[in-house]
């Protein structure tokens, strides 16, 4: 059975260790997101929501850090989380093709239909 390991462009993705370590287990793929790319990693979408729930739980003033990590992690949306979801599953046919989406995020500013790649 052949397994597909999509990852970020992190430094540590690269490195000697793990690369060796897939050279030893070829029935992993690696597929790299292209760089500049957080919207194709819903993780990244809620690591930042989550911050900023910590955050707005005024962190240290009023509550200690663990308390205030658990409840902004009890305040996330399903739907919420569903939606990183369905957005970055639109651009992972791009992705694979190997289509330069770095700048598609900066495509929502641009009014113009016609220049818009994001809704393929």
């Amino acid at each position: 059975m052949q397994y597909i390991v999509v990852w970020e462009n992190v430094s540590f993705h690269r490195s000697a260790v793990v690369q060796n370590w897939f050279h030893q287990h070829p029935h992993f793929t690696v597929l790299y997101l292209p760089p500049y790319t957080p919207f194709l990693n819903p993780i990244e979408e809620f690591f930042s929501a989550w911050r900023w729930k910590v955050y707005d739980l005024r962190l240290q003033a009023e509550v200690p850090l663990i308390q205030a990590m658990e409840e902004a992690c009890d305040q996330m949306e399903v739907a919420a989380i569903q939606g990183w979801i369905r957005h970055s599953r639109r651009f992972f046919p791009r992705c694979l093709a190997n289509d330069n989406i770095a700048c598609d995020v900066d495509e929502i500013l641009r009014p113009d239909p016609a220049r818009r790649r994001d809704n393929v």
